[in-house]
């Protein structure tokens, strides 16, 4: 189980910095090309080319952004399930342990076990949510 979480935490992550990062040259290309036109270092016809194919390109980037923004959304919620599912099982794991229902070293071993899954939620949740503000919760 925890595997796949990982999987899924380094998947959204590689794929939300590698668009960011393409969708910020692509811009930065469309404002170098109004530059160069502006400055007359372009011809009307190149700049009309070279415009269209940046704009597919960004629109392409934006979709794909978009995408997985709802992904990311669709993982928030998960985790919020899931750290909600920890708080429950660690309270009933507690209960357990001040009934004397269960032995020091399970205790010990399962509380630490329950407090990483936590953590561990608690810092993907964190990490997507920042992402989204980067790029405004798009």
């Amino acid at each position: 189980m925890m595997r796949r979480e990982v999987v899924n935490e380094n998947s959204w992550k590689q794929s939300f910095e590698s668009i960011y990062r393409e969708l910020e040259v692509a811009n930065r290309k469309k404002n170098s090309l109004d530059d160069l036109l502006a400055r007359n270092r372009v011809s009307k016809p190149t700049y009309e080319y070279l415009l269209r194919n940046l704009d597919e390109e960004i629109s392409k980037l934006e979709a794909h952004l978009k995408s997985l923004t709802k992904s990311m959304s669709k993982r928030i919620n998960e985790l919020q399930k899931q750290i909600k599912l920890f708080e429950v099982f660690f309270a009933n794991f507690e209960l357990l342990h001040i009934g004397f229902e269960v032995d020091e070293e399970t205790y010990a071993r399962q509380r630490e076990i329950m407090i990483k899954g936590m953590v561990a939620s608690k810092k993907e949740m964190e990490e997507i949510e920042n992402a989204l503000k980067k790029i405004g919760g798009k």
